[in-house]
């Protein structure tokens, strides 16, 4: 059967549309080892998936003061990592988007669909990634479930927005670079569409409605 009409793309952003390529230029800066962000990242994630599958608020940036803690522990001294930690929201919220994603988003606002972006972090980065790339003013939504017990992938969080945008779960998609995220949104009756941006599908998952090269090809 073939996937209803589409009329909202809902965007991931951390990595989906952020570049996260400075942080980890920025913590080897300071000392730590190659491939630190990433690993900062995951270590959120994992924290911020705990806490709402335990029922439990989770926000973004005290999870990430306390990842960027146990990093700089093991490789620099106590000072470092308390100045370190004084700087990361400033480096995260300076990141640059990749490549495709203005004119990606320009290219479903052409075609006429709702867009919204929807994270697990603070809307703050997402408004001013929008800001910095002069589409700001072009209506697109700005979801979050930071602060919340229902962090993606938990069905809420998809479902959730949905609601606030007025629109069918079936007739959405949500476009990310995580397989987990494409995986939450497919179980909540989204459509899922992978950008893989250089990662590969984990075995045993259910495959991606669709999987797309750059942001252009939504409306392709």
């Amino acid at each position: 059967m073939s996937p209803a009409p589409l009329t909202t793309v809902l965007l991931d952003v951390n990595e989906t549309l952020t570049d996260l390529r400075p942080v980890d230029e920025w913590m080897r800066g300071h000392g730590l080892p190659a491939g630190s962000a990433s690993a900062w990242l995951a270590a959120v994630l994992r924290d911020g998936f705990a806490a709402s599958l335990a029922g439990l608020p989770a926000s973004f940036g005290p999870l990430g003061a306390s990842a960027l803690s146990d990093l700089a522990a093991a490789h620099i001294d106590a000072d470092a990592g308390e100045s370190m930690q004084q700087e990361l929201p400033g480096v995260v919220a300076g990141l640059p988007a990749h490549d495709d994603v203005e004119p990606g988003i320009r290219s479903m606002i052409e075609a006429g669909l709702g867009v919204a972006t929807l994270t697990n972090g603070s809307p703050a980065i997402a408004a001013g990634l929008l800001e910095r790339l002069g589409l700001a003013g072009e209506g697109i939504g700005l979801i979050s479930v930071d602060g919340t017990r229902t962090w993606k992938p938990h069905a809420e969080a998809y479902l959730g927005a949905c609601d606030r945008l007025g629109v069918m779960p079936e007739q959405t998609a949500l476009v990310a670079c995580h397989p987990w995220d494409i995986i939450g949104a497919q179980r909540a009756g989204l459509q899922g569409v992978w950008l893989p941006r250089g990662r590969s599908w984990p075995a045993g998952y259910p495959a991606p409605d669709r999987t797309i090269a750059q942001l252009s090809e939504v409306t392709g």
